[in-house]
């Protein structure tokens, strides 16, 4: 069809034989996306005076934790003083520090008291910020996981900590936001060091206000009883997942076709996409669903040349965007549009 054969499908022998945990959304959601910034190498760069992104201050509460596990031992009584010091280093504008600071501190709080809770029933941290990887399907699937804990029972906590909102059962559901459950199967097939059992819980500890206080644990499924994941056979459906996507896109040759599904996508890459050449004009429907992408009709990315509208469907982008479509390796064709 014409998505198949306008999208990027290089040889399977140059697709990436490694893949992060955290980068498999893209490639099922956006497989166009995934090719230009694990192939193409693009990436978008942050303005010179950009304030402090969510990506930014994610890093500063990872390194305000990682430091407690590895100074303190996670002593709850040590947690508060070390973040404040930690946050007195940052080059954060004045007024965003102390705008966000008081946020932080009465989130670190909370994970200090749940800490403590944590202690008083048998469990302890045994790694942070631990890289961990293992061989599956054919491809080094690695990922760094933000604290390991050891249970009373002897299984393994795996703790990703957000600075927003964590991801929803009903993602999980869809096959997305595996993230945990990857982690998971890279602990049990032995990829981290110095650590092995099973992993039989998985929680997001959000920093995020929830009610009327800032500071949550969630997990990816629903009640026990209300959805067919759970603790028990979390590792083995992410490792399906894992083993189906790298099947398609890694091992096998299947193109790299754009906005699988939108829904689960990010915008970075849009403007080198030619979705209405490769799709058609005025698909709505997303192209895993026996469509193209989700979009308007007209509103698409490739509209034409017109007075005072750009390639991309909207005003004119700055200059240093204005550029043709780089050409790539495999059945892609370099050809304007009809």
């Amino acid at each position: 069809d014409r998505a198949s054969h306008r999208s990027p499908a290089p040889p399977v022998a140059d697709r990436p034989k490694a893949i992060s945990v955290t980068r498999l959304d893209r490639l099922k959601a956006d497989p166009f996306a995934f090719y230009a910034s694990q192939m193409l190498r693009l990436r978008e760069l942050d303005a010179v005076d950009a304030d402090p992104s969510p990506a930014w201050r994610g890093n500063k509460v990872h390194e305000i934790l990682d430091e407690w596990f590895r100074i303190d031992e996670c002593d709850p009584a040590m947690l508060h003083d070390r973040a404040v010091a930690l946050l007195r280093l940052n080059e954060a504008h004045p007024l965003m520090r102390a705008l966000w600071e008081p946020r932080l501190l009465e989130a670190i709080d909370w994970i200090a008291g749940e800490m403590a809770r944590n202690r008083a029933e048998g469990r302890r941290p045994v790694l942070s910020e631990a890289r961990g990887e293992a061989e599956i399907a054919g491809i080094r699937l690695d990922g760094r996981a933000d604290r390991i804990d050891r249970m009373a029972d002897g299984r393994l906590a795996v703790v990703d900590y957000k600075t927003g909102k964590a991801p929803s059962p009903a993602q999980v559901e869809e096959g997305f936001a595996m993230q945990l459950g990857l982690l998971g199967a890279i602990l049990e097939a032995g990829g981290f060091e110095g650590v092995d059992g099973e992993a039989g819980c998985f929680e997001y500890w959000s920093l995020a206000k929830k009610d009327d206080s800032f500071g949550h644990v969630s997990t990816p499924f629903r009640k026990r009883g209300e959805g067919a994941l759970s603790e028990e056979n979390f590792t083995k459906e992410a490792e399906r997942v894992f083993r189906e996507a790298a099947a398609r896109w890694l091992t096998g040759d299947e193109a790299f076709a754009a906005k699988l599904r939108p829904e689960f996508a990010y915008g970075e890459y849009d403007q080198l996409m030619r979705l209405e050449e490769w799709y058609g004009r005025g698909v709505t429907s997303s192209p895993e669903r026996g469509g193209g992408p989700a979009v308007a009709e007209g509103e698409g990315w490739w509209r034409g040349p017109s007075a005072g509208r750009s390639a991309w469907g909207g005003p004119p982008p700055p200059l240093a965007s204005r550029a043709v479509p780089l050409p790539v390796p495999g059945r892609i064709s370099d050809a304007p549009p009809p």
